[in-house]
């Protein structure tokens, strides 16, 4: 038979709560890495565009890049050969059935590299140009891989996977 001491008692029940505690601790923040890297959460809200034939999961994407309108195909037709694949309006993150507009070329003025390692992206089915503007809808809101070698430069493309769907125009997000 075993007998303990009140004291060890004590500090087997401060141990086990200690314990206890720290796994709990532990849970929670693993927890909260998920929420952040599931579910489009710890994803980077950009202007960038891709055409809604290639917004499919696993799909390799061009979001950026002197040939964005030969990487990219729309259901809508064929982007302007201006267009490199940034919106730079609305400002805010994008949103699924609004529409956005920029300039062309250089003049959408896209973000410095690098980029973030996940990215939410626009998926368009229409673009077309106006003058000086380019305008177009936004059908899916993905989330994008990214791959290196970006720069805000046409000539150095931006690239990626897409790896999830959060939104689209017919109501919120996909099953």
């Amino acid at each position: 038979m075993v007998v303990a001491s009140r004291q060890a008692v004590r500090v087997l029940r401060c141990t086990l709560t200690l314990g206890m505690l720290v796994v709990s601790a532990a849970l929670t923040l693993a927890a909260s890495a998920t929420a952040t890297t599931v579910g489009g959460g710890g994803a980077s809200p950009s202007g960038f565009v891709i055409g809604d034939t290639n917004a499919a999961i696993g799909t390799p994407v061009t979001f950026w890049g002197a040939q964005w309108w030969t990487a990219n195909s729309l259901s809508g037709g064929l982007a302007p050969a201006s267009f490199k694949g940034f919106a730079n309006t609305p400002e805010t993150p994008p949103a699924c059935g609004t529409n956005w507009s920029t300039g062309p070329g250089n003049s959408s003025g896209p973000p410095p590299a690098p980029l973030p390692e996940l990215i939410e992206v626009t998926v368009a089915s229409h673009i077309a140009k106006s003058g000086p503007t380019i305008s177009g809808d936004t059908q899916e809101v993905v989330v994008v891989k990214t791959n290196p070698g970006y720069a805000p430069d046409p000539g150095h493309a931006g690239t990626g996977t897409v790896i999830e769907v959060l939104c689209d125009s017919s109501g919120g997000r996909p099953t």
